[in-house]
């Protein structure tokens, strides 16, 4: 395996759609080596998703894993992260909510509803 060897395998993208998607995009690269053959964990996989690109930029002592201390950027899921029907329910950035699928305070507005209300 990779990461036994030393290697740091990441998914990545610079699309402002796939970036929103990488739990999807490392569940077929998952699949797609335990189809090869590669005994992988899922929380092997989930690595490439969080600490290994932290640990290639060299941010890794401050984020990219939970621990005391790092900066908190969290999503937790209603299903299996790697599921294609698991949907964030929350999602925390620097240890703040930053989306709530449950709370309309903490949803993304349209540029639409951005200018509503402004003259009440």
């Amino acid at each position: 395996m990779i990461h036994a060897a030393g290697g740091c395998a990441i998914i990545k993208s610079d699309d402002p759609d796939v970036i929103q998607r990488l739990n999807q995009e490392a569940a077929e690269a998952l699949a797609a080596g335990r189809a090869a053959g590669y005994q992988i964990t899922e929380g092997e996989a989930m690595k490439w998703i969080t600490l290994n690109p932290a640990k290639a930029i060299g941010l890794d002592k401050e984020t990219g894993s939970l621990e005391p201390g790092k900066r908190a950027d969290v999503v937790l899921w209603d299903k299996n992260p790697f599921s294609i029907y698991a949907k964030a329910e929350r999602v925390y950035l620097d240890g703040a909510v930053a989306y709530d699928r449950r709370d309309p305070r903490y949803q993304p507005k349209s540029d639409f509803e951005l200018g509503q209300g402004a003259g009440r």
